[in-house]
């Protein structure tokens, strides 16, 4: 199985990569993907959340912020971000396919491939901000506690949201249990727009910002 396996359309390749029944299996079609990920889905018209997310981030981070860049993919958020002025980025995700296009762009100060399923190799506190765009239905909602342990106190995560799967992945449970125990919360939740309005016109999310306390 490899590149032949792809879809003949870019709307059929979104739909292939997101129905994968195993994280093993989204691993490897990401991988598969990786080549064309950025002519799918990288324009501005295609996919909008890098620039919703970058808007948000300018009105609430710092420029020299410590910024970890959660699922980075092919590096269309890093990239937004250096555009706008961002210029402290790791990028994190656990397709090296990917990650090697990300690292092509030179935008990221370092780049890891980690599996946010469970604790990584950074040390608390290490970080600002994580930003996350396009992960809620993929990335194992554990994730958003390992967020809370590598920001640092008074950082934020900026999340692409996508409310069904906030539910039903567990991230609600996670965050529920976080923000009792006075550990994170939710400063805003931006009205819903299409992600993907030319591939996908009926996802939709939200970009919502949290605080660590």
């Amino acid at each position: 199985m490899g590149k032949n396996e792809l879809p003949d359309n870019k709307a059929q390749r979104v739909d292939w990569v997101m129905s994968a029944d195993t994280n093993e299996e989204l691993v490897r079609r990401y991988d598969v993907w990786a080549e064309l990920y950025d002519s799918d889905v990288g324009s501005y018209e295609d996919y909008l959340v890098p620039t919703e997310a970058v808007r948000v981030a300018e009105k609430t981070l710092d420029s020299n912020d410590r910024i970890f860049d959660a699922g980075a993919g092919t590096g269309l958020v890093g990239q937004t971000l250096h555009d706008a002025g961002f210029l402290e980025l790791w990028a994190i995700d656990y397709s090296a396919e990917m990650l090697e296009i990300a690292r092509s762009k030179g935008v990221y100060r370092e780049i890891h491939q980690c599996d946010l399923g469970k604790k990584t190799h950074f040390a608390d506190d290490s970080f600002d901000a994580v930003i996350t765009c396009g992960t809620t239905s993929q990335m194992p909602s554990y994730s958003l506690r390992e967020f809370v342990r590598l920001i640092r106190p008074g950082g934020h995560i900026i999340f692409a949201v996508m409310t069904d799967p906030w539910e039903s992945c567990g991230y609600a449970e996670i965050y529920k249990e976080l923000n009792a125990a006075g550990k994170i919360d939710i400063q805003s939740r931006g009205e819903p727009f299409q992600m993907m309005p030319t591939t996908e016109p009926d996802f939709y999310c939200e970009i919502w910002t949290m605080k660590i306390s």
